[in-house]
């Protein structure tokens, strides 16, 4: 089984979107508080060495990151990025319950508990995959066509 980690990808969608646009990196997480997380692609490339490597990762539970960083560290690589200030700003868990229970239970444990995987030992053990930091994954972003007013949710 493999788990990974929170999407980089959510980065690019929805509400963070909303969030860029004014130039806030809007996250229900404390500025302090390190998230892991992986982007799509690396899931994919994990995926496809389990399937080539069947007996080596059968019986066995992955947890999945390519890097770890907290949001305020992710608001400064976003900054740089897009090329315009980018300030954290940590949403109340309360609003995110309106939304939905669900995500705001995840953030709640993401707040308390967090995700421990293994980053750097995942990246020695299998560099195959090619691992993506935030950094790698922020900068090929097509941030001009992503927060163009035309793409705002309406």
């Amino acid at each position: 089984m493999i788990a990974p980690a929170a999407f980089m990808d959510n980065y690019a969608t929805g509400w963070s979107l909303d969030g860029l646009r004014e130039g806030t990196f809007a996250w229900p997480v404390p500025a302090h508080r390190p998230l892991t997380l992986i982007p799509a692609a690396d899931i994919g490339a994990f995926a496809a060495l389990v399937l080539q490597r069947r007996e080596e990762f059968t019986g066995r539970r992955i947890d999945l990151a390519s890097d770890a960083r907290t949001p305020g560290q992710l608001a400064q690589i976003l900054t740089t990025a897009l090329g315009r200030p980018v300030t954290h700003q940590e949403v109340p868990l309360a609003c995110v319950r309106t939304r939905s229970a669900d995500l705001a239970a995840m953030f709640e444990y993401f707040t308390i508990a967090g995700l421990d995987v293994d980053v750097t030992g995942l990246r020695r053990d299998y560099p195959e995959v090619g691992w993506h930091s935030f950094t790698d994954w922020a900068v090929t972003q097509d941030w001009p066509v992503l927060l163009s007013p035309a793409r705002a949710r309406r």
